[in-house]
């Protein structure tokens, strides 16, 4: 298959993560926000409205993400723990970081599972809420996680100089990796955000 975009270390993938996976080299790190059934649309009385996610109803099996035989980290994996193949590592991301902040809308931490069998659980404090991110961007996601998150995440995992997000979405996975001068792989169900992904990556200083 060809790329949709590729450039300076950076390959994003149109269509199914599940047929496109095989069909690629291995990665050092998954770093991935899979959709996993909550069925988002917004918090009560916001006036932004979302498109539905593809395969946000809570029917999507990941195993074949979770299993994979290099590092892994997976957000949302405590909606799905029966599919997990053991305890691992937890990682908590504190979207809020103060008491005062802890009054917005929404949940103020988020969990993520890692693979590691060794080592400790995490915490990662990036502030995150409304409809900006933590970067001062406008986010163009739903679920859109801040581009600090993951570059912290990234840099505390070795080896990762390739990175691959199955479920790129936006590219935020993607865009951390470029600030990094990783390589980095996505793949994304919905052209329009691989549109909006490839844009984010051609820019020299995110806007």
């Amino acid at each position: 298959m060809s790329p949709y975009y590729e450039s300076g270390g950076m390959t994003i993938y149109h269509g199914d993560c599940r047929e496109i996976l095989p069909t690629l080299p291995s990665v050092d790190l998954v770093l991935t926000d899979p959709p996993y059934g909550l069925g988002w649309q917004g918090h009560p009385g916001s006036k932004i409205t979302w498109q539905t996610i593809v395969g946000d109803d809570g029917a999507l099996d990941l195993r074949f993400v979770l299993e994979a035989s290099c590092r892994v980290i997976v957000f949302g994996a405590n909606n799905y723990p029966e599919q997990l193949p053991h305890s691992g590592r937890w990682i908590c991301w504190d979207k809020r970081t103060c008491e005062d902040a802890d009054r917005m809308l929404g949940s103020p931490f988020e969990l993520a599972w890692s693979n590691a069998t060794t080592g400790y659980d995490k915490m990662y404090r990036v502030m995150h809420g409304g409809v900006v991110n933590a970067n001062g961007g406008k986010r163009v996601h739903p679920t859109e996680k801040p581009i600090a998150l993951m570059r912290k995440i990234i840099q505390d995992v070795t080896p990762s100089e390739t990175i691959l997000d199955p479920f790129m979405g936006s590219g935020t996975t993607l865009r951390a990796a470029k600030d990094l001068g990783r390589k980095a792989i996505g793949i994304e169900i919905e052209e329009r955000y691989c549109e909006i992904a490839a844009k984010r990556l051609s820019q020299e200083v995110l806007l």
